[in-house]
C-alpha cells in the first residue's frame, strides 16, 4: 500500500509562503494534496506460477470468501497472520473489496462487498490475525487502512479486538491524524472516545486540530476545540492552527478558532503573524471578514466601545434584552412621525430615522457578542413582533376593546420563552461512549441517528438547531420572530398564537374602523396629498390609523403562516419535513443502505445514491459544507416571512402523503391528535410528549418508526420496526 498524504510542513516548507505541490498558490486556488490510499499493484515484476483461487489467501480475503478461507486454514497450509513480501496480511486486504471495486468502476454488488468486508475481517480476527500488524509501503496497521477510507464500523471492530490507536505509520501519523485528513466527524467521535490525547502530534509536531484547519474541515475543527484541543499549539515551524486555517482560507474554521481564543498575533519562527500568512496565501479577505465578525479591527485589536460601555455591550444577557426592546422604541417613533408630520415631510424623515436606528443597532451588534453579529440572529425580530403586539394592545386597551389580544399575548409569550422540547443532553463522556457503542451495535452510527454537536443519540423527527445549539424533539423550525425553536413542546402554543393573531388582526381592523368613524371630525383639517374625505378620517386619530396599516401588512404573511401550519397539522408533518421533502423512515431500505454507505466510508449522500431521500447539506460531515444553497436578500426575506414554505405547501395541496410520511394517520386522526392533545394549554407539559394515532408518545425517546398494526376490530397498536444489520443484508 502506498500513501500520497502530504504533510502541511512538507507542502509549505518552513513557512506558509513556500509554493510547492499540494499548497495554496498566490492566486488563492487550492490544490490540496491527494490523501487517498491506493492499493499497490500486486503484479510481480516477473511472471510467477498462478495460484489456485482456493489457495490464494490474499484473493480470498479480498473477495470475502469466508468458507474457502476456513477450508484453507483447516488444511494448516496458511494462517491468518500470513504476510506477503511487503508485510501485508489478509486482514489488510480484507479491508479493500469495496475500494478495489470503486477503482475499476464496479458498483453492482457494492453492498455485498461492504458486508463481506466486515464479516471477513471479523473472521480473520477470530482466527487469530494480528490486529496491530504493520505492512505496505506506509508500514500501517489494518486500523490505519480502515481509517484512511472512513470505514469506521471496521475501525470500531478492530479497536474492540485490541487495536492500538497510538501506533504510527512510516510518516509518523497515528489513526487520529489519518481520520482527520479525511475529515469525517463521526470517525473522530469514535476515536476521541478511545482516550487518545486530543493534541497528539505527528513527526512535524502537527496536531489533529492543525490538520483539520489546514484541510478546511470546520466540523472537525469545532469537534476538536469542544474536546479541549489547544487552539494555540505550535508545530516545528511555530505555526498555530490559525495559521493553517488561513493557508486553506476556510472562513468557518478561522471563525471557530477565534471564538476559542486563538492568538491573533502569534508569530512563526520566521516572524510571520496570521495576517502575514493571509497576505501570502491570498486569503486576506477571509481574515478581515473573520476579524470583523468576531468584533476585531483589521489589525486584530478589539473594536473600541465608546463611553466605557464595553462591559455592557459584550454582556450577552444585556445585549439580548437590548435587541428585544430596541424595536419597541423604533416602532413607536416611526408611527408617531407618520401620524403627526405632514406626509411629504413625515415619510422621508421616518425612513431616515428608521435607517439610523437600524444602523445604530447594527453597530452595537458589531461590538457585542460574536453570535449577535447578524441582526437576524439576535432577538431583534422577536422584538419587532413584541413591539407591534405591545402598541396594538396599548391602543386597544385604552382606545378600543380587548378581545383576542390577551390570548395572542399569552400564546406568544409561551411560544417565545417556553422549552420547545430540547432533547436531553448526555453530560458524561462515559455515557457518550456507551451511546456510540450502542449505535455501532445497531449499525446506526450515522447523522440520522447521532448528533455530533450534542454528542448524543438523535430521536426520530428531531433536528439540531445551530441557533439554539440543541437538538429539538419533533423540530418544526427555528422562528426568528419568537427567537426560539418551534418543536414538540411549543408547537401548539405557536399555532394558537398565529391563529389568535390572525383573528385578532381582523377584529382589530374592524373595530378601529368603527372607532375612527364614531370619532368627531377635526375642524379645519387640511392634507396636502390625500383628498378631503380621507383627510378627515386620518386627522381623527392618525396614530391608530397608521398602526392599523402596519398590522394589515403583517396580516398577509400571518395568513400564509396559518395556512401552512394548518395543512401540516392535517398531515402530521413539520415544516422541516415539508421543506425537506418527507421524513425519513429508518426502517426503509434506503436508510439501511445509508448505514451501509457509511460503513464503506461514503461521506456524501449523493455518493451513496440517496440525494432523493434528504435534500440539503449534511452538517455532521465535513465534506458537505460546500453544498449550501446561497441566496440574496430576497431569498432571506422569503424564508423569514415563510413565503417559500407557503408555495411548497400550496404546490402539494392537501395530499396526505402517508406513503412517504410514516407518522400520518389520516387527516381526521392527525387533527384530533393535535387539537385534542391532553397536555395542558396553560400549564407545563411533559418534554417531548405528543399524541400519535390517539396514543401519547414521547419524541425524546422514540428511536424507531412506529408503524400501525391492524389487529382486526380490536384496535390499533404500535410496534417499532428495526432494520436488519447491514452484514446480514447480503
Amino acid at each position: 500500500m502506498s500513501s500520497n498524504k502530504s504533510s502541511p510542513s512538507e507542502n509549505l516548507g518552513s513557512s506558509p509562503s513556500a509554493q510547492t505541490p499540494g499548497t495554496t498558490p498566490a492566486n488563492g486556488k487550492s490544490t490540496s494534496p491527494n490523501t487517498d490510499v491506493e492499493l499497490k499493484s500486486m503484479r510481480p515484476d516477473a511472471p510467477k506460477p498462478s495460484i489456485p483461487l482456493g489457495e490464494d489467501i490474499m484473493q480470498l480475503a479480498r473477495i470475502g470468501e469466508i468458507s474457502a478461507m476456513q477450508n484453507l486454514f483447516a488444511t494448516k497450509k496458511l494462517t491468518a497472520n500470513h504476510r506477503d513480501e511487503e508485510g501485508i496480511t489478509p486482514l489488510h486486504v480484507g479491508l479493500s473489496p469495496f475500494l478495489s471495486m470503486r477503482r475499476i468502476g464496479f458498483y453492482v454488488n457494492q453492498w455485498a462487498a461492504i458486508n463481506n468486508q466486515y464479516a471477513m475481517c471479523k473472521f480473520l480476527l477470530d482466527s487469530g490475525a494480528d490486529v496491530n500488524a504493520k505492512g505496505g509501503e506506509s508500514v500501517a496497521t489494518p486500523a490505519m487502512w480502515a481509517a484512511q477510507r472512513c470505514h469506521y464500523y471496521i475501525v470500531n471492530l478492530l479497536l474492540s479486538y485490541g487495536a492500538d490507536p497510538l501506533l504510527t505509520d512510516v510518516q509518523g501519523y497515528n489513526i487520529l491524524h489519518l481520520a482527520t485528513i479525511d475529515g469525517n466527524a463521526f470517525l473522530l467521535v469514535l476515536l476521541l472516545h478511545q482516550e487518545i490525547p486530543v493534541d497528539v502530534v505527528d513527526q512535524q509536531g502537527h496536531t489533529g486540530l492543525m490538520w483539520a484547519a489546514y484541510k478546511g474541515y470546520p466540523a472537525c475543527v469545532d469537534l476538536f476545540l469542544r474536546w479541549g484541543a489547544n487552539a494555540n499549539a505550535v508545530d516545528e515551524g511555530g505555526l498555530t492552527p490559525l495559521h493553517w486555517a488561513l493557508v486553506k482560507g476556510s472562513l468557518p474554521s478561522v471563525l471557530k478558532l477565534l471564538e476559542y481564543g486563538a492568538d491573533r498575533f502569534a508569530k512563526t519562527r520566521d516572524g510571520k503573524s496570521p495576517e502575514t500568512v493571509a497576505q501570502e496565501m491570498n486569503t486576506l479577505r477571509i481574515w478581515n471578514r473573520a476579524l470583523a465578525e468576531r468584533g476585531f479591527e483589521a489589525d486584530g485589536t478589539q473594536k473600541p466601545v465608546p463611553m466605557g460601555l464595553a462591559s455592557l455591550v459584550r454582556n450577552k444577557s444585556l445585549m439580548a434584552k437590548f435587541f428585544f426592546l430596541w424595536p419597541f422604541l423604533t416602532v413607536l417613533v416611526a408611527i408617531w412621525m407618520l401620524s403627526n408630520l405632514p406626509i411629504l415631510l413625515g415619510l422621508p424623515i421616518t425612513l431616515v430615522t428608521l435607517f439610523g436606528m437600524q444602523y445604530l443597532a447594527q453597530q452595537v451588534a458589531n461590538r457585542g457578542p460574536s453570535e449577535f453579529r447578524i441582526l437576524q440572529k439576535t432577538p431583534y425580530l422577536a422584538g419587532v413582533f413584541a413591539a407591534s403586539l405591545f402598541w396594538v394592545g396599548f391602543r386597544w386597551i385604552f382606545q378600543v376593546l380587548p378581545v383576542f389580544y390577551s390570548l395572542t399575548a399569552w400564546f406568544y409569550i409561551m411560544a417565545m420563552i417556553g422549552d420547545p422540547g430540547y432533547v436531553p443532553k448526555i453530560s458524561s463522556r462515559n455515557q457518550q461512549r456507551e451511546a456510540v457503542k450502542q449505535l455501532f451495535e445497531l449499525w446506526k452510527f450515522d447523522e440520522e441517528n447521532f448528533c455530533v454537536p450534542c454528542m448524543s443519540r438523535k430521536p426520530l423527527r428531531s433536528k439540531h438547531c445551530r441557533r439554539c445549539n440543541r437538538c429539538v424533539a419533533k423540530h418544526d423550525h427555528h422562528c426568528p420572530w419568537i427567537d426560539n425553536c418551534v418543536g414538540a413542546n411549543n408547537l401548539r402554543h405557536f399555532v394558537m398564537y398565529i391563529v389568535s393573531l390572525e383573528i385578532g388582526i381582523i377584529l382589530f381592523v374592524q373595530l378601529t374602523i368603527g372607532y375612527i368613524t364614531d370619532l368627531p371630525p377635526l375642524k379645519d383639517a387640511q392634507c396636502s396629498v390625500i383628498n378631503d374625505t380621507l383627510c378627515d378620517y386620518v386627522s381623527r386619530d392618525a396614530f391608530t390609523l397608521v398602526l392599523n396599516i402596519w398590522i394589515i401588512l403583517q396580516l398577509v404573511w400571518v395568513t400564509m403562516l396559518c395556512a401552512v401550519q394548518l395543512v401540516q397539522i392535517s398531515r402530521n408533518q413539520t415544516t422541516f419535513e415539508n421543506m425537506r421533502g418527507h421524513s425519513i423512515d429508518r426502517s426503509l431500505p434506503s436508510s439501511q443502505a445509508f448505514a451501509s454507505a457509511m460503513t464503506a466510508g461514503t461521506t456524501s449522500m449523493d455518493a451513496a445514491g440517496l440525494s432523493a431521500v434528504g435534500q440539503g447539506p449534511n452538517p455532521a460531515l465535513a465534506h458537505s459544507h460546500g453544498n449550501r444553497r446561497r441566496g440574496g436578500c430576497l431569498s432571506s426575506w422569503s424564508a423569514l416571512l415563510g413565503i417559500d414554505t407557503f408555495f411548497v405547501t400550496a404546490k402539494d395541496g392537501l395530499r396526505d402523503g402517508r406513503s412517504l410520511n410514516p407518522f400520518s394517520r389520516g387527516v381526521t386522526t392527525n387533527c384530533r391528535d393535535f387539537w385534542c392533545d391532553p397536555a395542558p394549554i396553560f400549564g407545563k407539559r411533559e418534554s417531548g410528549a405528543a399524541m400519535l394515532g390517539g396514543e401519547v408518545v414521547n419524541y425524546n425517546e422514540m428511536y424507531e418508526t412506529p408503524l400501525r398494526m391492524h389487529a382486526g376490530r380490536s384496535g390499533d397498536g404500535y410496534r417499532s420496526v428495526a432494520g436488519e444489520e447491514p452484514e446480514q443484508m447480503v
